[in-house]
């Protein structure tokens, strides 16, 4: 156990207790065992409440946590009922939180999606190379425009892809390119193209959900043709 946890809450100073630190500070610079005792707010007769946070995240590990089931929360020492029932509510609350979408959001989840974010390429007389960066619930983080004018895609470095979805945190993108000409044919640089950033961007950890050449004619997806 580690020695700062061993002291009751009445035995800490006042500007080092856990609740006082966090209205002072903010949550984010407690500790996990720290904010568990929060949540907990009290110990029992033979247990202080950080001694008994510590001992549940050294139990279950603070991966799993978020996991727990009532019965196992009820089954540390000094968790009854109420504050199983707490525990499971405040991480079901923070799940619910961290899947919301925003009401605003731009979600891309199809092909037909994406075009409809990039429909002005169709009457651009230059080649453009446009990234989609979208985040873990298909949102759209960013529209970045890569390369305008260049004869091919495949003189776009890969660097130059994958730094916008470094930057903004995306979880995966859709690249986007148009013929002047009209045609919605695919080149075979452009599949070339294609399989070279997906290899890339598997790399970063980043997946290439689909590349769409557009065109006044519509638009066309490598991936609904098999060609990614």
């Amino acid at each position: 156990m580690d020695d700062r946890y061993r002291f009751r809450v009445h035995e800490i100073p006042p500007a080092l207790r856990p609740r006082e630190r966090l209205a002072a500070q903010g949550a984010k610079g407690l500790s996990t065992v720290e904010l568990v005792a929060v949540l907990l707010g009290s110990g029992t007769s033979g247990e202080g409440v950080l001694q008994a946070a510590d001992r549940i995240v050294r139990r279950h590990g603070v991966a799993r946590l978020p996991e727990l089931t009532l019965q196992e929360w009820i089954g540390n020492r000094g968790v009854g009922l109420a504050r199983g029932c707490q525990m499971l509510a405040t991480f079901e609350l923070a799940r619910r939180c961290a899947d919301r979408v925003p009401e605003d959001a731009v979600r891309v989840s199809s092909p037909r999606e994406a075009f409809a974010q990039v429909r002005d390429l169709a009457r651009a007389k230059k080649e453009h190379l446009v990234g989609l960066y979208l985040d873990a619930q298909n949102c759209l983080i960013r529209r970045e425009t890569l390369s305008i004018g260049t004869l091919n895609t495949t003189r776009t470095h890969p660097r130059e892809v994958l730094q916008p979805a470094i930057a903004w945190h995306a979880l995966g993108f859709i690249l986007v390119h148009n013929h002047p000409s009209g045609s919605l044919v695919p080149s075979r640089d452009d599949v070339e193209f294609t399989r070279a950033m997906r290899r890339a961007a598997e790399i970063m950890g980043i997946d290439l959900y689909d590349h769409l050449i557009v065109s006044s004619e519509g638009f066309v997806s490598l991936k609904e043709k098999g060609l990614l």
